[in-house]
Order: structure tokens, then sequence, then C-alpha cells
């Protein structure tokens, strides 16, 4: 029961907030460019719709690494793809907005997917590798960055360097609380200078600032389930390669399910015709 508390409730801040940070940056976007950065963010300070939505993402994340500390992290990640899936459903419930096929076949994966897993919730069966943490995590960030440079398109790779910095953090997390659980003793020293703490807080910045920026100048609808898919996927496959959780038949088909419901979230932005791009040079 706890981990379902520890997870679900999380999930369902992270929708709401998610939500309303975007409602207040873009109300603020349509007033000062995040080109002047200084009247921007003194703008979003003021905003109560920000405000809302980063205190229902606070309280998300004490559930969310609470449960990460007391259980594996391939079956927590799943969990937390329920954020697309309560996004759609509050946009349809609330705002009245169309539910496509595909969102309702995105749904249902991910419910499969989580029913599955049911029977392995509250599993602890990590072990620590930092060894591995540091090579899975530099892989991680370096494909991410490459990708950052050679593609231009800024909606996805703002989307992209935001999932993964979600993600590795993550990782870098769970491998913390397990050497924490080792200890007979608590060092604050030892902590500060822990070089996994600073990665942590580096990749968490870093993917809390790029999703700011991200909702300023992209699309909810696909910002959200494709981060989400990667802030998920990437700390599944640490759970794999690094943490050497078990993986049943069973847990594995479950994971595939979800990750596949979030994929079908993502929403492709409609390529223009050579038409329309003529059109608007010419203006």
């Amino acid at each position: 029961m706890l981990f379902f508390l520890l997870t679900l409730i999380p999930a369902v801040c992270f929708a709401c907030g998610n939500i309303l940070e975007k409602t207040g940056l873009s109300a603020v976007a349509h007033t000062v460019s995040i080109k002047k950065p200084f009247a921007f963010i003194r703008l979003v300070l003021k905003n109560k719709y920000w405000w809302t939505g980063f205190a229902l993402s606070a309280v998300a994340n004490l559930g969310y690494y609470l449960a990460m500390a007391l259980y594996d992290i391939s079956l927590v990640q799943p969990m937390m793809t329920l954020n697309p899936v309560l996004t759609a459903l509050f946009g349809f419930w609330f705002l009245k907005e169309h539910l496509t096929k595909r969102i309702v076949a995105a749904i249902g994966f991910v419910f499969v997917g989580l029913l599955l897993s049911a029977s392995h919730a509250g599993e602890s069966s990590s072990v620590q590798n930092t060894s591995d943490l540091w090579i899975f995590s530099g892989v991680i960030v370096l494909v991410a960055l490459l990708f950052k440079i050679f593609h231009s398109q800024k909606e996805t790779s703002d989307s992209l360097i935001m999932g993964v910095g979600f993600g590795v953090s993550a990782a870098f997390y769970k491998s913390m609380t397990l050497s924490f659980g080792e200890s007979n003793s608590v060092e604050l020293l030892k902590w500060v200078f822990d070089p996994r703490l600073w990665a942590f807080l580096i990749t968490y910045m870093t993917a809390f600032i790029y999703s700011q920026i991200a909702f300023t100048r992209g699309r909810a609808l696909f910002i959200i389930p494709f981060s989400a898919a990667l802030g998920a996927a990437i700390p599944i496959l640490a759970g794999a390669f690094v943490f050497s959780e078990s993986f049943s038949l069973e847990k594995t088909i479950s994971i595939i399910f979800v990750l596949l419901g979030s994929a079908l979230f993502i929403i492709r932005r409609p390529r223009r015709s050579l038409k329309q791009i003529l059109s608007k040079n010419s203006l």
C-alpha cells in the first residue's frame, strides 16, 4: 500500500504541477520575451499559477524520492508514466480536449503495463555498482549533448535534455540511497564531497531549467510525454545494467507495455509543405 501511495500521489501532483507551470510560463511569455531573462524571471516569480505548479511538483518529488529510496528504481519509474496519462485525462475532463484513438491506445498500454507490474510492487533487489553508474551516465549524457548540438528543433532537444537530466539524476540518487543504507554512521562531510551528490544536483538542476525553457517555447502535449518516457526509460535501464535489479518475464513485459504507451503519447509536429514554407518566407 505504501508503494502505491508514494507513487500514485506524486504522479497526480506532477501532472497538475506541469499543467499549472506551463500555464504560468505561457502567460509570462506573452508579456515579455525569454531573451530578457531578468525581466522574464521577475514576472514568473509573481505568477500564482507557476508558484502553485512549483509547489505541487515539490510535494511530488518528496514522495517520488522516498519511493526510490525504498523500492527498485525499475518499479518506481513506470509509475511516473502516469504523468502524461493524467495530463491527457485532465485535459479531456476539465479542458474538453479531444482524445484521439492514439492517446486512448497509449492510456490502455500504460494501464495494462502497470497492472502487470502490480505483483512486483514493493520489491527491493538493487545492488550497488558505482563504476558502472559513471560509465552508464557518461554515455547517456554524451548522446544527449551530441543530439543537442546536431539537432536544430528546439522543442525536441529541450525535452530530451529535460528527460535525460531527470532520468540520470534519479540513477545517482538511487546510488546514494544504497550507500547511505550501507553506512553505519552519518558523516556529513563524506556526503558533501561525494561526486555523486554533485552529479545529482547538476543533472537535476539542468533538467529543471530546461523544463522551464521547454514549457515557455514548446507544446505541453509533446514535452511532458517525451520527457516522461525518457525519464522513465533511463532509470529502468540503470536498474538493469547498473543496479542488477531482478527482471522477471512478467516485469519485463509490463515495462515494455508502459514504455510503448509513453511513446504513443508523443505527438509529432506536422511537417510543413513546400508551399507553406515559401508562403512564410514571402511575408
